[in-house]
């Protein structure tokens, strides 16, 4: 009965480094596939991992991935499915929940994303990138304390840091304080010049008629995206002041041929 048990257990034994074996192989070509950006190989592996992990040790990290390579696929349903199981298993697990989050902003699903921004920073108070996508959503929903509460943590953790200033600087230019919100543009531009903060500093100006920065703002970002149609709608709005009427129609075809709707036009120059 001792030599049965024990060749049992040498069988036991053997039969763990296979499972090891072929469970690590699976979970190695996943990640040579995800590293590589193949997707849908990357997709298989995976789950025939799940296969093999039948107690369940890494299955939460692998429906996170599992998740993941789908969202790059564009198979968004699938890959909800999958976040949700996943923190279902590992309900802390911020890295998850902000994951989740993301994917929810790209599909439109505005408040569940604010409330697992806010969850996450019920675990980690100090998570900068919760507080910035959260202070975006709540200002998205007109929740004006909550977001300048969001971005001014931000800047208590880290006073110099882009998500603090570009935070606030959204924050006063939706408040119409538009002196307030260039002065954070301006600290944006110096560091990190794009053609969006030169875009919202040349609305700015424009809304405080300071016309001729506003069009060094304009022509410095379409150095940058000639092809970009808002920044010819802005052109547009600022050749309405000048009264080039000819200047203006010529600017509204151009946004038009780089993709602006024209009831997008119409709003944008019928302002003030």
């Amino acid at each position: 009965m001792k030599k049965i048990y024990v060749l049992l257990l040498l069988y036991a034994g053997m039969m763990q480094a296979v499972w090891s074996q072929d469970y690590y192989a699976l979970v190695d070509s996943a990640e040579f596939y995800i590293g590589s950006h193949e997707w849908e190989k990357a997709e298989g592996y995976i789950k025939q991992a799940l296969q093999k992990d039948k107690d369940g040790r890494n299955a939460s990290l692998l429906m996170s991935n599992l998740a993941t390579v789908q969202r790059y696929q564009g198979k968004n349903d699938e890959a909800l499915k999958n976040y949700t199981i996943a923190l279902f298993m590992t309900p802390n697990a911020v890295t998850l929940l902000r994951n989740r989050a993301s994917l929810y902003l790209d599909m439109d699903s505005i408040d569940k994303a604010y409330t697992d921004y806010s969850r996450v920073l019920e675990l980690d108070g100090n998570d900068i990138e919760a507080l910035y996508n959260r202070g975006v959503l709540a200002l998205e929903k007109k929740r004006m304390e909550e977001s300048y509460a969001d971005f001014q943590k931000i800047k208590d953790i880290s006073p110099n840091s882009y998500f603090a200033y570009n935070g606030l600087a959204m924050w006063s230019k939706a408040n119409e304080k538009y002196t307030k919100a260039i002065e954070y543009y301006d600290v944006i531009i110096k560091e990190r010049p794009s053609v969006n903060a030169l875009a919202n500093r040349a609305e700015c100006f424009l809304a405080l008629k300071q016309l001729n920065n506003a069009e060094n703002d304009i022509k410095n970002a379409l150095e940058i995206d000639p092809r970009n149609g808002f920044l010819y709608l802005l052109r547009a709005r600022l050749n309405k002041y000048r009264f080039e009427t000819d200047a203006v129609m010529r600017d509204v075809k151009l946004a038009e041929s780089y993709g602006v709707d024209e009831h997008v036009i119409k709003s944008f120059l019928e302002k003030d």
